[in-house]
This record gives C-alpha cells, sequence and structure tokens, in this order.
C-alpha cells in the first residue's frame, strides 16, 4: 500500500505532528511504487547523500578538534597557575568552558540532527529534551560570558578608582551566568518531546522523531524572536557600546597601543559576524508558513550558518587568550612541555616565562591608583 495512506496522525498518541516533518515523510513516499525502496530510505536513516554528509562530518571534525583544543588550552592556562586565578581570568574560563560545551557536546547534536531524518538514539524522552537545552544553554552560557568580560573590562578601564571585582565575586557572578542560561533555554526542555509514529512498513514499524511540540501557534518564531533579542541583539548593543568606550578611554593615554585598538574591533566584530547568519536563518525559517528550501539545501543552509555561529567558539581562545600576554605565554609553556628540546634550556626559558607570567598578573591585581591603573588596563587584552 502507498506509504503516505498511513501518515494520518495515531489517535492513541494524541499529539501534533511537525507540518515540516508530516510534508517531509509524505513527499519522500510519492512516485514510490517499491515499498522496499522507501524501506531502504528511511532505515539508512540519512537526510543528504553521501558526498554532502562526508563534508560535513570534515568540516565539524575540524572545528570541533579546533575549538576543543583552543578552549582546553585556555582553562589548563589559569587551572595550573594560581597566579593567573584572577577575577577576569574567571570569566575568560567560564567562556572557555561553555564553549568546550559547544564544540563537544552541542554541535555533534546539531550534527546528529542534520544528517539524519528520525531520532537515531535510544528512545527516552529525557534524552530528547536534554539534547536540545544543552545545546540552547552552551550558547546562552557563552553569550552572557562575553557580555559580562566586556562590562567587567568597561568597568576597570573606564572607573579604574570604583573597586574591581573580586574572585569572590567573579564566582557568584557565573553562577547567576549559568542560571540564567538555564532558564533561557528551560522552553527548549519544556516543549521538546519524542513522539513515535506507526510507519507499516514490514521490518520497520515505528520511527520516532525528537521534536518541539509548542502548544501555541506560532510558538516556535515566538521563541526565535525572544532568542535574537537576548542571545544576539542585547549581547551586541552591549559589546559595542562597552568596547566604543573603552576605546575613547584609552585614546586619552600617553602611550596608547595600536594593538588593543584592534582587539576591541575584532572581538566586536567577530561576535557580529559569528551570529548573524544563524539567527536570520532561524527567524525565516521559523516565521515562514512553509519550507523555505527544500530538504538538502535547507539542511546545507542551516549547516553553514551553524558553522558561522560555532566559529565563535573557535574565535574566543584567540581574542581572549592568545593575545592576552598573560595567557599567550601559558599556551606556549603548555605546548613546550609536549617538546623534547634541551632539557636545561628550556627549563631555564620555562622558569623566566613563569616569573614574568606571575610578576604581570601580580601587577595587575595590586594596582591602587588611578594612574597606574590605567597605564595598565592593555594588560587585559
Amino acid at each position: 500500500m502507498p506509504f503516505y495512506d498511513d501518515m494520518g496522525e495515531d489517535p492513541n498518541l494524541n499529539f501534533t505532528f511537525n507540518v515540516n516533518l508530516t510534508s517531509a515523510l509524505i513527499e519522500a513516499s510519492r512516485g514510490v511504487q517499491n515499498p522496499n525502496v522507501l524501506l531502504e530510505k528511511f532505515s539508512q536513516n540519512r537526510k543528504v547523500d553521501d558526498p554532502t554528509r562526508a563534508l560535513l562530518l570534515t568540516f565539524y571534525g575540524i572545528l570541533v578538534v579546533i575549538g576543543a583544543v583552543g578552549n582546553a588550552l585556555v582553562v589548563i592556562s589559569v587551572v595550573r597557575k594560581p597566579a593567573m586565578r584572577t577575577a577576569r581570568n574567571m570569566f575568560i574560563v567560564n567562556l572557555a568552558v561553555s564553549d568546550a560545551l559547544v564544540c563537544c557536546v552541542g554541535t555533534p547534536l546539531t550534527l546528529m540532527e542534520l544528517l539524519t531524518k528520525h531520532w537515531p538514539l535510544p528512545d527516552w524522552p529525557s534524552l530528547c529534551k536534554a539534547c536540545g537545552a544543552i545545546q540552547a544553554i552552551s550558547i546562552f552560557v557563552s553569550t552572557i560570558s562575553i557580555t559580562a568580560i566586556a562590562l567587567d573590562r568597561y568597568q576597570l578601564i573606564v572607573y579604574p578608582t570604583r573597586p574591581g571585582l573580586q574572585t569572590m565575586g567573579a564566582l557568584v557572578t557565573m553562577f547567576f551566568i549559568w542560571v540564567t542560561a538555564f532558564a533561557l533555554a528551560s522552553p527548549l526542555y519544556i516543549f521538546r518531546s519524542l513522539k513515535t509514529h506507526k510507519v507499516g512498513i514490514l521490518g520497520f514499524d515505528f520511527i520516532h522523531f525528537c521534536i518541539e511540540d509548542w502548544p501555541f501557534e506560532k510558538g516556535r518564531a515566538i521563541y526565535s524572536a525572544f532568542s535574537l533579542i537576548f542571545q544576539y541583539l542585547l549581547p551586541v548593543l552591549v559589546v559595542v557600546i562597552a568596547h566604543v568606550q573603552i576605546h575613547r578611554r584609552l585614546q586619552g593615554r600617553r602611550r596608547p597601543t595600536r594593538k588593543t585598538p584592534a582587539i576591541l574591533v575584532a572581538i566586536a566584530v567577530t561576535y557580529v559576524i559569528s551570529w548573524l547568519p544563524l539567527n536570520v536563518f532561524n527567524m525565516v525559517a521559523d516565521f515562514s508558513s512553509q519550507p523555505i528550501l527544500e530538504e538538502q539545501p535547507l539542511t546545507i543552509t542551516y549547516a553553514i550558518c551553524h558553522m558561522f555561529g560555532m566559529s565563535s567558539a573557535i574565535s574566543n581562545p584567540l581574542l581572549y587568550g592568545w593575545l592576552n600576554d598573560n595567557f599567550r605565554k601559558e599556551f606556549e609553556e603548555i605546548l613546550c612541555c609536549c617538546r623534547k628540546k634541551g632539557p636545561m634550556k628550556k627549563n631555564m626559558r620555562t622558569n623566566n616565562r613563569k616569573m614574568d607570567t606571575e610578576l604581570t598578573a601580580l601587577q595587575l591585581e595590586q594596582t591602587v591608583t588611578t594612574n597606574t591603573k590605567t597605564s595598565q588596563c592593555s594588560q587585559i587584552f
């Protein structure tokens, strides 16, 4: 019998099937004379052809490895050196942890959803809910952490006489960052559910879909608009304004550097470019009543937009780590430890770098006067 004859909702399941998923299944079944062909199509559980699948796996694999290594270096740099455990570095570590979560957990889950037609993991409702929430939480934490770093730098440089944020205050702020991220991502946990549909093909009786089942019309579109505001527009506004004020303040220094303005511009531009494509795509797709593209072009377009967003997890260790003199010295030490070149020379070089790093970090944290703070503020970049 034709596959699409059985695509009606099962009254015993009591759910409303996503329009896009239903349409995809129906369209895939049209014109298929041999049920075995359709069975093979869905049993392979592939949304794109083999060349596209290989390209996506390759590009995502490269991004995951680079992002994971870069963010791991940031975390190790602070954990291994007490002098690096400053309040400001705590925010950078929080950003690195969230970006590592994006690379190691969120991105593989997104890639799985891009490549598969239906749910390939065990049919556990809690696992389906967690997959959507983890991806959103990691992105929100990363975004809020970038905003917190910008505000902290703004306070340090523009108002140097005010008491600076201490380590305990940074830890409390980090706690609230994660709580806020959980709250912002909670709708994806609440309204995401695992649906089982009866296929009725011999040897392939049931398929599972992990979908967002919103209880009201345009629920997904409303959440996309909400996410656009809190994950993109507000952070961009805060980061840009904070960095403009920082740049103006630094222009009044006696010995201005060329490095700091370039870093400020790079941070703002990178964030704007990284997350703009994905937010625009989500808004267009979610507010459209019909699929904007066919399945494979839609998947490829979303993958490109998502990789732009994920590039933020790769650029952050460079912008907040490598371009920071203290972090760069720590990165070099860690990487040099993996090489076996002249033990005596390496030990001397390492000891010298350790002393320089500790002195620089202590000088930054122990500054008390306005002039001293202003003259050393460039060390945070």
